[in-house]
């Protein structure tokens, strides 16, 4: 049934169905984005404009094309709207439909054309995308969506243990209780762990390094819940990734503005992405140098435990 199932998923409607779907999710996040950081319900009031608060009727909130129709103004009293809107929905479309096309069609990741290994990461690009723009404005990422994000990683691992299979070292789950689902949470939260301990000591060794504050909590959060997602496998590389992406962006920044802080959520989002997509092929390549290091230090374990 799951098999016919993933076979429907990839009959090229559902491609079109998925970037409609993500572009009503990229309106969503605009509501985080706008409503988080000034601390207003998600859900009431309803879509309004900011300044005469006229409520936006449903044919001028079709995500992307109304933006386009309207020419970016209210349609009462002609305020402009931040393109910024348009563009979250249209990149939101974009990232669920360039995530079909890549699991279902062009396969690039194997055991990844799964619904519920789609389904988890596309929560967590929603996350991700949600964060990075804010992060990005206001230099602030929230817990309340990076812990959603998390949360789903880990109740859609106990549901469908493809998602952190498809994750693995080898493709398969420890075997850690016998239980496969437990063994899916367990190594979520592994994941959720590395992720998170890996920025949580990179700020440590910053602040003590700089006698200041070197990366935000948030990060931690954002990292966990990519790992929970995506494997601990998965959290190294995005943070091993991240540093290169944000490097020129940095390096312009400091030179424009003379201020050496910048939101590093985007950046840990874009590693994220990327990953996604070529994760396979990167552990393929450096695997047999990984397995030859793992040896040399079991030896040496092995040696020091035998000479003690």
């Amino acid at each position: 049934m799951l098999d016919n199932l993933q076979e429907t998923v990839s009959a090229w409607p559902f491609g079109v169905f998925f970037l409609l779907v993500g572009s009503c999710v990229g309106s969503f996040l605009n509501v985080c984005i706008h409503r988080l950081p000034a601390g207003k319900s998600l859900v009431w009031p309803p879509s309004h404009c900011v300044v005469c608060l006229a409520p936006i009727a449903w044919y001028d909130n079709i995500p992307v094309v109304s933006y386009f129709v309207l020419r970016g103004r209210c349609r009462q009293c002609g305020t402009r709207f931040s393109a910024r809107y348009a563009v979250v929905e249209a990149a939101s479309g974009l990232v669920f439909f360039g995530f079909w096309l890549a699991y279902f069609i062009f396969g690039v990741r194997p055991g990844a054309a799964h619904v519920g290994v789609y389904a988890v990461h596309m929560v967590l690009a929603s996350a991700l995308v949600a964060s990075g723009v804010i992060d990005f404005e206001r230099k602030e990422i929230y817990t309340s969506v990076t812990n959603v994000a998390l949360a789903v990683a880990l109740i859609g691992s106990f549901l469908w243990p493809q998602v952190q299979r498809v994750g693995a070292y080898d493709g398969q789950l420890p075997g850690w209780t016998g239980w496969e689902r437990a063994d899916a949470v367990l190594l979520g939260l592994l994941g959720a762990a590395v992720g998170g301990g890996l920025i949580f000591v990179t700020r440590l060794l910053g602040t003590w390094a700089f006698k200041k504050e070197a990366m935000g909590i948030g990060d931690i959060y954002l990292m966990a819940a990519i790992g929970g997602a995506l494997g601990w496998e998965a959290a190294v590389l995005v943070f091993l990734a991240a540093p290169f992406l944000g490097l020129a962006y940095g390096l312009w920044h400091l030179a424009r503005k003379h201020d050496s802080e910048v939101p590093y959520g985007p950046f840990l989002g874009l590693a994220a992405g990327a990953v996604m997509l070529v994760q396979d092929g990167v552990v393929a390549h450096f695997r047999p140098g990984i397995e030859v290091m793992w040896e040399i230090v079991y030896r040496i374990v092995c040696q020091t435990a035998g000479s003690g």
